[in-house]
């Protein structure tokens, strides 16, 4: 009878640590989508090339509406490549694109790597291919914008 006692506590012990745990998954599951989802469903306009001086300390974006445009953009890819560049339609122009790493964590941050940085255009300069250095941004929103405030840097 002790026996049985004892399994059933075990299974029943093993049942709730189960769950709790499923739980906290797919808590954290949820805590890691919060910008997620809406920033690699468009265009955003920023107001600089992301990554491409990482020294800054803040950037601010807008979703883009296809129309003519002069300006930055920035994508995140679904293989967690993000594309940042300026964009002109004269063509006419010193272009800068920005080609890196991004990977969600957390609630509310994202860490991103910048891979090479391209010149086009009237630039007479070749790709820099950059040593990845990982950098941390806190995301928050503020009305239509979605700003990312860098946080730490992570040495790789």
């Amino acid at each position: 009878m002790n026996k049985k006692i004892l399994l059933n506590l075990n299974i029943l012990t093993f049942t709730i640590l189960f769950f709790s745990f499923h739980g906290k998954a797919q808590k954290m599951k949820n805590l890691e989508n919060v910008y997620k989802t809406e920033l690699e469903n468009g265009t955003w306009i920023t107001d600089r090339i992301l990554g491409l001086d990482p020294n800054i300390k803040q950037y601010n974006l807008t979703k883009f509406i296809e129309r003519k445009f002069a300006g930055n953009l920035t994508s995140f890819g679904d293989k967690m490549i993000f594309n940042s560049s300026y964009v002109a339609p004269c063509g006419n122009d010193n272009f800068t694109t920005v080609i890196g790493k991004y990977e969600f964590f957390d609630k509310e941050k994202i860490i991103i790597s910048v891979d090479s940085v391209t010149y086009s255009g009237e630039w007479e300069k070749p790709t820099e291919y950059r040593k990845p250095k990982k950098i941390i941004f806190l995301l928050s929103k503020v009305d239509e914008t979605i700003v990312f405030t860098k946080q730490i840097d992570k040495k790789n």
